[in-house]
């Protein structure tokens, strides 16, 4: 079951470097088990097709993690404190 969508901003860092991209996603919070799909990955100038697929994640003993594979990595971290500071109103 969907409860409600929105939108996040943040910066993803490449893997092994600094340089960073600034992105913006769109999340779908399903609250029956509860996860997070995000999707319409996008830079933040850019208004058109996603970048990256799809992916859903949860947060399992305060770490973000992917769902299919419950394992952590810089995108589900990324994206999930993201998610945490739209929730606590800090976006």
């Amino acid at each position: 079951m969907i409860n409600r969508n929105y939108s996040i901003a943040f910066n993803f860092r490449l893997d092994h470097s600094n340089f960073t991209i600034p992105l913006t996603a769109e999340i779908e919070v399903h609250h029956s088990e509860p996860y997070y799909v995000v999707k319409n990955f996008r830079a933040q100038s850019q208004k058109e097709r996603s970048i990256l697929p799809d992916v859903r994640i949860k947060k399992v003993n305060g770490i973000w993690v992917h769902c299919d594979s419950s394992k952590e990595t810089a995108l589900s971290m990324e994206v999930g404190e993201a998610i945490d500071r739209y929730e606590a109103g800090q976006l």
